[in-house]
């Protein structure tokens, strides 16, 4: 009878046994597998890094030449093109992912490259195929040594733990090859967001970069190639014509471009006189446009210096006022030959105007809106004078007034400007924005200033361009601050075909570009244009 009640108790027992939870991880379970986790994801990516700074170059023969092409990992997805014998650099956004694609020549085939810069399909489609071929294998061999690295990194840590006698084999085997297999998930889904968001028609917006007494040359070389490449069938032929052309162009630098006027956007010089200089040369004998902040306050002194140095220009320079400027100095850089330009018309030397708003110059029709804020009357070097509408009295209601008055007075034109110059960057947004949403539906290119900020900006059939500051913010800003114009390529009817937005270091001469086309067929997928919907910001 007990062992039968002994029985009995001990079944209950396993029963109760049986009807227990199972037992959770350990903390320190949770954090040995959170620490292996952490160690794989490491390896891997320190492996990538490791294996892409080995793979080295990977050089082929093209119909064109030789070419080297280097992969390297990067924040966003960029195709540089770099000409060492030149000091020359073309860099394109080209796609969304992690890597750099570095692409140098090595040797030129001299006449298939002049062949191909002018035009010739059958080389530009074999070089084409070549290229295509070389990135490929490029690509393939920095993924192999990406996977490599991290395998290598994974058995120099497996072998590390293995003499150990705490650590599991289970552990050892997953960090020894767990780093691979990530390395090559995370390679595969790079080269596969590299696929699918390579843009080829992101070189119609590259940028270029050199010295700066180089700079002129390579736009003039580019803007040249990209008009010869207009009959190509493939964006990648036509990208390689322009690269083509770049390295065959040779001493025919600076050929003429019958198709386009070429006109330079400067503007803020706030009396930093060093900084013109050093950029002048880049101007060459193009027309200027100005649009404003001549000086710093516009007194007498600065006039006398300011005028001085602009009747040395040989080129025409049209400009109108900022709000750093003073009547006195734009009455008598009109004296000295600039093409001062108000809403009555073109201003004397004698302070009077011709009551033409709209002016034809360069063969277009071109007005000026001075600044509100430039100084009419009295000391314009008062120390007490207001630069901004923030620091008057009232100062957003005197602001939106502006808006307004800029606004009645272009609708108020008895023809339409091609080419409008308005000094504050946000004036000339508004009128831009406004007018778009009105529905007006003419070609109209607004230049701009004001902010020190390089940007174009495009309402429908209208565009904004602001080249910074050629002054470089004034004296004190010139070691900090890049001197910013820009090269504009302008149509025969008016209308803006291309511009060129330069930033040179004054002192270095280092100098770079950003090329935004408009005759493309998408202008808006370049970084340097921003595109507004009617109703938008």
């Amino acid at each position: 009878m007990l062992q039968l009640i002994e029985r009995q108790r001990g079944g209950e027992k396993r029963a109760r046994r049986g009807l227990r939870r199972p037992r959770l991880p350990s903390r320190r379970a949770l954090l040995h597998g959170v620490a292996l986790a952490v160690t794989v994801l490491v390896l891997a990516f320190g492996g990538i890094l490791l294996g892409l700074r080995g793979s080295g170059h990977t050089t082929r023969n093209t119909a064109i030449g030789s070419v080297s092409f280097t992969i390297s990992p990067a924040l966003h997805g960029q195709v540089d093109a770099f000409i060492p014998i030149a000091d020359w650099g073309v860099r394109a956004h080209a796609f969304r992912a992690p890597l750099k694609i570095h692409v140098e020549p090595r040797a030129v085939k001299r006449g298939a490259v002049v062949s191909a810069a002018s035009g010739n399909g059958t080389v530009l489609a074999v070089a084409e195929r070549d290229a295509r071929h070389t990135a490929h294998t490029a690509l393939l061999r920095a993924f192999l040594w990406a996977v490599g690295g991290a395998l290598a990194l994974g058995a120099v840590a497996a072998l590390a733990l293995a003499h150990r006698p705490s650590v599991r084999r289970r552990t050892v085997a997953a960090v020894a090859l767990a780093p691979a297999v990530c390395a090559a998930v995370a390679c595969g889904g790079v080269l596969l967001r590299l696929s699918a968001t390579f843009d080829s028609g992101s070189f119609s917006h590259p940028r270029f970069y050199a010295r700066g007494a180089e700079l002129e040359q390579l736009l003039h070389v580019a803007s040249n190639a990209q008009q010869e490449a207009s009959g190509y069938t493939s964006q990648v032929q036509r990208a390689l014509g322009s690269f083509a052309e770049l390295v065959a162009t040779g001493a025919r630098f600076a050929r003429p471009v019958p198709a386009t006027r070429q006109a330079i956007l400067a503007s803020d010089l706030h009396d930093n006189l060093p900084a013109l200089k050093a950029v002048r040369n880049q101007f060459g004998r193009q027309p200027i446009l100005f649009p404003g902040d001549f000086g710093q306050n516009g007194s007498s002194s600065e006039t006398r210096v300011l005028v001085s140095r602009f009747k040395q220009l040989t080129q025409p320079v049209i400009a109108v006022s900022g709000n750093h400027d003073s009547a006195a100095l734009m009455q008598r850089l009109a004296g000295a030959g600039v093409i001062v330009l108000t809403d009555r018309g073109r201003l004397n030397g004698a302070g009077r105007t011709d009551g033409k708003p709209v002016q034809t110059i360069l063969g277009m029709r071109v007005a000026g809106y001075p600044d509100p804020l430039e100084s009419l009357r009295g000391d314009p070097g008062n120390p007490s004078r207001i630069f901004s509408f923030a620091d008057l009295p009232n100062g957003k209601a005197l602001y939106a007034a502006a808006e307004q008055h800029l606004l009645s007075w272009f609708q108020s034109l008895s023809e339409p400007p091609q080419i409008l110059l308005v000094h504050e960057n946000g004036l000339a947004q508004f009128l831009a924005r406004t007018l778009q949403v009105n529905g007006y539906q003419r070609r109209l290119v607004i230049l701009t200033g004001h902010d020190h900020r390089q940007h174009m900006d495009r309402y429908g059939r209208i565009v904004v361009v602001d080249g910074g500051s050629v002054g470089a913010g004034g004296v004190f800003g010139a070691s900090k601050t890049p001197v910013g114009f820009a090269h504009l390529n302008l149509t025969a009817a008016g209308g803006l075909a291309s511009a060129d937005l330069v930033r040179v270091q004054p002192f270095s001469g280092a100098a770079q570009a950003d090329r935004v086309v408009l005759t493309t067929s998408n202008p808006c997928r370049g970084q340097a244009l921003v595109c507004h919907k009617p109703g938008g910001p």
